[in-house]
C-alpha cells in the first residue's frame, strides 16, 4: 500500500520532516482541546462532549491500527 509520503517520492529527511510536522498538529489540536475543556469549566459549564470525544476518538485510533495491522 502506497503512503502519500510514497506517492510523492520523499526521501528519509522529508519523510522525517512529514512525520515532525504531524506530529506537531496533534499536539497543537490536543492543547486546544483541554483549552476548549478548561473555557467550559472556567465558566460553570460541564464539557461532557469535549470529554466523551476523548476515549472514543483513541478506541477509533486503536481499532483502525488493528484493523489495518490485519490487512498487511
Amino acid at each position: 500500500m502506497k503512503t502519500e509520503m510514497d506517492i510523492l517520492n520523499m526521501d528519509e529527511r522529508q519523510r522525517l520532516a512529514w512525520f515532525r510536522a504531524n506530529r506537531v498538529i496533534l499536539l497543537t489540536v490536543g492543547m486546544v482541546w483541554l483549552g476548549m475543556i478548561a473555557w467550559e469549566i472556567l465558566h460553570h459549564r460541564t464539557p461532557l462532549f469535549m470529554i466523551v470525544m476523548i476515549p472514543i476518538i483513541a478506541a477509533m485510533r486503536f481499532g483502525l491500527y488493528r484493523y489495518f495491522l490485519r490487512m498487511q
